[in-house]
């Protein structure tokens, strides 16, 4: 593995969230091909070692990843950004549009504020003040988190 190739891959490794090509090209100062080419170097090195890493793509931006068959081996060992009732509770208002406090307060009981502010804070959703109350939405945060594509996603509803 050359120079190049072993800089990308820490930073795929070590970045939180998924990079664009011409992000890692910017900062590295070389050509996006290159970054390609380096990061096709890296996949196929994985596979030929048989690792349980392998490079991610989502959508048009890549990182470092365990592989799928090894989720379920490492899964008590993670450390969870959600808990069960904020995942619940993202699953409703992305589902629900435009739902309000007394919606999530039935769904959820009443400290479902404590899942929301800490929603909020990571940015998953947002509030909007209506009347005597609030309305929440999911977040772009939340579409680029799970990886989510609008368009796409709005095409599968409508068949």
């Amino acid at each position: 593995m050359d120079d190049t190739v072993r800089k990308i891959e820490a930073i795929l490794y070590s970045s939180k969230e998924p990079l664009k090509v011409s992000d890692i090209g910017d900062y590295l100062n070389i050509d996006n091909n290159e970054v390609l080419k380096a990061i096709k170097a890296i996949e196929t090195g994985y596979k030929e070692i048989n690792s349980s890493l392998t490079v991610g793509r989502f959508g048009n931006k890549y990182k470092i990843k365990l592989s799928d068959e090894f989720s379920d081996i490492v899964s008590p060992f993670i450390e969870k950004e959600f808990n069960d009732k904020e995942l619940a509770m993202l699953s409703y208002i992305f589902k629900h549009p435009n739902a309000i406090s007394g919606d999530l307060r039935e769904q959820f009981g009443y400290n479902y504020l404590e899942a929301v502010e800490s929603l909020k804070k990571s940015g998953m959703i947002s509030a909007k003040r209506y009347r005597n109350t609030h309305r929440y939405n999911v977040t772009k945060n939340f579409y680029t988190k799970f990886n989510i594509n609008k368009r796409t996603l709005k095409k599968e509803v409508e068949k």
